[in-house]
């Protein structure tokens, strides 16, 4: 087993995080520290990964990008300030001497971040978009299979459920399809909730 393997099963990415400094709530998620995070972007656990950036790893990863690191040196990093006792004269690694320069990991660029954020966008307007319109469909067929022989009659739940909601519904599928992204991303933020 080489140090990156048995790194790997000692420690996770969240303890790494949390302990050079990073709040990591109870669900896991945190402000990115590789970009200008307002919200909370970042998974983190045994790995970590960014919904906003892309940027990802485990907790060697992490502290290479995080100190500007190669791979090696942030696992002796790790293996010193948590006090791990891996021997890692003798494991067998070869650092590259060819030039001197250590490579880095590849940090996305903002045009990067912005075309990745856009595409998790869209592909969560075209997925919510097909949710809404199978539940409009339902609620139609509701409206006819449940309706009420008469206004005195009990009315069934589902037809109830349909009448108060298909317009809300028409309403949050129009404008995902045709409104203006900055109204998407107003809806994405409340996650529907108006």
């Amino acid at each position: 087993m080489n140090i990156f393997q048995e790194m790997k099963e000692r420690v996770t990415a969240r303890q790494v995080a949390e302990r050079y400094g990073l709040k990591v709530s109870r669900n896991g998620m945190t402000r990115c520290p590789f970009h200008n995070d307002k919200h909370p972007s970042m998974k983190i656990d045994q790995n970590y990964y960014c919904f906003a950036c892309g940027a990802k790893g485990d907790a060697v990863n992490y502290v290479a990008v995080l100190f500007g690191l190669s791979q090696f040196e942030a696992a002796k990093k790790i293996n010193d300030d948590f006090s791990l006792g891996i021997s890692i004269e003798n494991t067998g690694i070869r650092r590259k001497q060819n030039s001197g320069v250590r490579e880095k990991e590849k940090i996305p660029t903002k045009e990067e971040r912005i075309q990745f954020v856009q595409k998790k966008i869209g592909g969560w307007v075209k997925d919510a978009v097909n949710v809404l319109l199978r539940y409009l469909r339902w609620m139609e067929f509701w409206k006819e299979f449940y309706k009420p022989e008469s206004m005195e009659a009990e009315w069934n739940p589902l037809f109830v459920e349909a009448l108060q909601n298909e317009s809300k519904i028409s309403y949050l599928v129009d404008m995902m399809m045709f409104g203006t992204d900055e109204e998407v991303l107003d809806f994405s933020r409340t996650d529907g909730r108006r």
